[in-house]
């Protein structure tokens, strides 16, 4: 197939995991004459791992339902460390039979990023039609983000009051969400200075790691994500403080 000028796509979320066998998978496609190109997507280590935590906690009920400061522990930055972009890279840089390894900078004009578009029109080889139904499509979120601030509070509210409401209780928690939402001042629960020194620093050096110096060293660059990262870590990266709200 690669000798008539087939191409062969395999996604997985799979293929970031440290334990995955690169060069069984290479050894399978190498002799076939095929050429494998590794696309990796880059996003900003601190966006990128508060987007983590949302997935996998947005679905969690109850007591065990955790603040981003509670989650984000020395453990789990090194067992997440593990799947980011920049360790992902270069374990299959430095994988035998490795034809190439590109990256995507989805910072590049964020307000427009196509991701399907920017894969198949820059990666895919002889693929012109596809190309253009990418770059026609457009994209909705499968799996968006959540502000899970609200699901924090319910979840905790029998933890710290007697409140006899079940899920089925609807008409009860809706009221109760309405003046959630209607709160102003919220007490925040802010990451500590040490682990904001931690997540910048990870940052800046995969910018630098990732991406050519035209890049980080322009306004959309370095500059740029300090100015993000001072705005996020104040905001999005809080968590509301359930304690002094409902103590």
């Amino acid at each position: 197939a690669a000798a008539h000028g087939s191409n062969i796509l395999l996604s997985s979320e799979e293929l970031d995991r440290p334990n995955l066998n690169i060069t069984q998978l290479t050894s399978v496609l190498v002799p076939h004459q095929y050429k494998i190109h590794v696309v990796v997507y880059y996003r900003r280590f601190y966006d990128w791992i508060h987007s983590l935590y949302n997935q996998e906690t947005k679905g969690i009920r109850g007591s065990q339902h955790l603040t981003f400061v509670q989650w984000l522990t020395d453990e789990s930055l090194e067992n997440c460390l593990e799947t980011y972009s920049a360790p992902v890279y270069n374990r299959y840089k430095e994988a035998p039979g490795i034809f190439n390894v590109s990256v995507v900078n989805m910072h590049e004009d964020p307000d427009n990023f196509n991701t399907n578009a920017r894969f198949a029109c820059t990666h895919m080889d002889n693929a012109p039609h596809l190309c253009e139904i990418a770059k026609s499509d457009i994209v909705k979120p499968n799996n968006p983000s959540q502000n899970l601030d609200w699901k924090l509070f319910r979840n905790s509210i029998g933890i710290y009051h007697s409140i006899e409401l079940s899920d089925s209780d609807t008409d009860k928690w809706e009221q109760i969400e309405v003046k959630f939402h209607k709160m102003t001042n919220i007490p925040q629960l802010c990451l500590s200075t040490e682990w904001k020194k931690k997540l910048l620093q990870i940052s800046l050096e995969s910018e630098k790691a990732l991406t050519p110096e035209s890049w980080y060293s322009s306004e959309e660059g370095l500059e740029n994500l300090m100015l993000d990262f001072e705005e996020k870590i104040n905001s999005k990266l809080c968590s509301i403080d359930i304690e002094r709200i409902l103590l």
